[in-house]
């Protein structure tokens, strides 16, 4: 069985801006704690972390996320923020993510043809954004976080479905299957 999740991937121009703010984030960190930053080229915004699938399961979801694709278009995103996950004792970095229409949408879209496959609809509420690191260190400091001048904008138009492998501590992500939602 596999790990499956529903993602936005950045395109390179605003990747570029995640990992500059990224940059802007480690210069306010304090050097005595280690934080296991998110590489530069696994920037996502998860749209439904799925679980354990089975090959078939996978495969009617994707050919119903196909069909979904089809009827949205690309989705603007604002990153209005840097916080910790999930509550300011996380110990996860992150930049957030403005909850738009837009988004709101995909995500009860996404929710419904997961729900269709047989997974549960999420109990909580969807709280957007991107990992930028991990503290190593569960008794983490406070840390000053980035304030941002104004929102970093963008738009996104794939969606995609990730399977997660951990190993040796590091989460890998292999892209499975991509749609263009213009």
């Amino acid at each position: 069985m596999s790990r499956i999740f529903i993602g936005l991937t950045p395109d390179s121009e605003f990747n570029q801006k995640i990992i500059d703010l990224k940059i802007r984030q480690k210069e306010h960190q304090n050097k005595a704690y280690k934080i296991s930053w998110v590489p530069n080229n696994n920037h996502h915004i998860t749209v439904n972390f799925v679980g354990s699938m089975e090959p078939e399961q996978i495969d009617e979801m994707k050919e119903l996320l196909k069909g979904l694709s089809e009827s949205l278009s690309d989705v603007p995103i604002e990153i209005d923020g840097v916080s910790y996950f999930p509550n300011e004792n996380g110990q996860v970095i992150i930049a957030t993510i403005n909850l738009n229409k837009s988004l709101q949408r995909l995500y009860d879209k996404v929710e419904e043809v997961v729900a269709n496959v047989g997974f549960g609809m999420s109990l909580r509420s969807y709280k957007p954004h991107i990992t930028l690191g991990r503290f190593k260190d569960k008794n983490r400091p406070f840390s000053e976080l980035v304030v941002l001048d104004s929102p970093i904008k963008a738009f996104i138009s794939n969606l995609d479905v990730y399977e997660s492998e951990i190993g040796g501590g590091k989460a890998k992500y292999n892209l499975l299957e991509s749609y263009n939602l213009k």
